[in-house]
């Protein structure tokens, strides 16, 4: 039988999640003004495991909900089109909170870098792909835009069914 509601644990990882991710996305602009050297790396080392957790989170999450997928709330779609932008953007969202985080990690991998958190020297002359930094920040943007998208989608289905589909990620009635 289908709910109303997600699973609590679902809930959780959806606003944990968004929490982590804004607070990810200060972290990431923030580090626009740092030198990816010794004296900045804390800061590249924080966003770079805030990212881990966040890809972490996200596999935990598709887990739970394949666990779940009978007990989760079903959503009445109005055309095949409405149908394919929902799942269109959830399926993007969930892939570019794995990717975001790989292509971040990979870039800061192939510095050599990761030596130093072993405890071995800095490299010396050590800079980040400005390629692979473009690809993680133009994804960023478009994570943005998708989370975006998935909230005006939200306000859009409550103005064209009545249905406050905010009401199923909450924990309380």
């Amino acid at each position: 039988m289908k709910n109303k509601k997600y699973p609590k644990p679902l809930i959780f990882l959806h606003w944990f999640t968004l929490i982590l991710l804004v607070i990810e996305i200060i972290l990431g602009l923030s580090l626009e003004d740092k030198e990816f050297s010794p004296k900045d790396f804390n800061w590249f080392r924080a966003h770079a495991l805030l990212g881990v957790l966040i890809m972490i989170l996200t596999f935990i999450r598709l887990y739970v909900r394949i666990k779940n997928k009978n007990r989760l709330p079903e959503i009445e779609f109005y055309g095949n089109m409405h149908k394919v932008i929902v799942t269109g953007v959830h399926h993007a969202l969930y892939t570019l909170l794995i990717i975001i985080p790989a292509v971040g990690f990979y870039m800061v991998y192939q510095t050599g870098a990761l030596q130093y958190d072993l405890g071995g020297p800095f490299p010396e002359g050590a800079q980040l792909d400005e390629s692979l930094h473009e690809i993680h920040e133009s994804l960023v943007y478009v994570l943005i835009a998708l989370v975006a998208m998935h909230v005006a989608g939200v306000m859009m289905y409550k103005m064209k069914t009545g249905e406050n589909l905010l009401r199923r990620m909450c924990v309380k009635k």
